[in-house]
């Protein structure tokens, strides 16, 4: 990719690299426009502006609006953090170099969330400020190799270490997977729901669909894996991201 393109459009190529990482593929970034494709074809494009769209003959298949409500959540997740990072002033700390390029994001109750970018993405930090706010300590890393998925965790440590809220509060991707494929079950059964309830439940799975950018993966793999335990095989293992400083 020519040097002008990486310049002019950073949140384009994360975006790329994002959905790379989910397996999306997508062409060459065309203008200020970024192309995915599906089978060799066009399915829909991400606008530098974050804006996604297709064209309604493009998707005919349910495997293609799984694939397009993947590309929109992690645009969405994309521009986001793309934009605190262009926005947040450089984090200043003793022992901590100013070239490293760290940005302060957000920090509450002397808990802090920081961001760089590094030849393979994002990155995020929590830390603690010690000796009068003069320095940072116990640093969670998160990223760049999980794409937005690392992004929605340091959010998470950031919430619960900083006391926004109870670790109690929150759920896990895991457990809101498992928590969508049961509203799923229950909309798509037989059973007769009250308008408010279906409403209820498909306003929680919309929700679930955005907290989740590799929602469509994560089930897919649980159903793979109750139908492994049902022909008596083992099930199979979805590895956590570990996180480690690059640069």
């Amino acid at each position: 990719m020519q040097k002008h393109e990486k310049e002019q459009y950073p949140y384009l190529i994360e975006t790329a690299r994002n959905l790379a990482r989910e397996n999306i593929a997508t062409e060459p970034i065309e203008g200020d426009v970024l192309h995915v494709t599906l089978g060799g074809k066009r399915l829909c494009w991400v606008a530098d502006s974050g804006y996604v769209g297709h064209y309604k003959e493009d998707v005919t298949s349910e495997h293609g609006q799984a694939v397009l409500d993947q590309t929109h959540n992690i645009a969405q997740m994309t521009r986001e953090y793309m934009t605190l990072m262009e926005q947040a002033p450089p984090l200043s700390a003793s022992g901590l170099d100013l070239r490293e390029g760290y940005r302060l994001l957000s920090e509450f109750n002397s808990i802090v969330l920081a961001g760089k970018m590094t030849r393979y993405g994002a990155q995020f930090v929590t830390w603690e400020w010690v000796g009068e706010r003069t320095g940072l300590y116990q640093g969670n890393y998160y990223g760049p190799s999980g794409g937005v998925r690392e992004y929605v965790a340091a959010k998470r440590d950031f919430a619960v270490r900083s006391g926004l809220l109870p670790a109690s509060a929150l759920f896990t991707q895991d457990q809101l997977t498992e928590v969508y494929r049961s509203v799923q079950e229950t909309l798509d059964g037989d059973s007769p729901l009250t308008d408010k309830r279906r409403k209820a439940l498909e306003t929680a799975a919309g929700q679930m669909e955005e907290a989740v950018p590799d929602l469509t993966e994560r089930v897919r793999l649980s159903c793979r894996e109750e139908e492994a335990l049902t022909n008596g095989l083992d099930g199979i293992d979805v590895p956590d991201g570990g996180g480690m400083e690059l640069r």
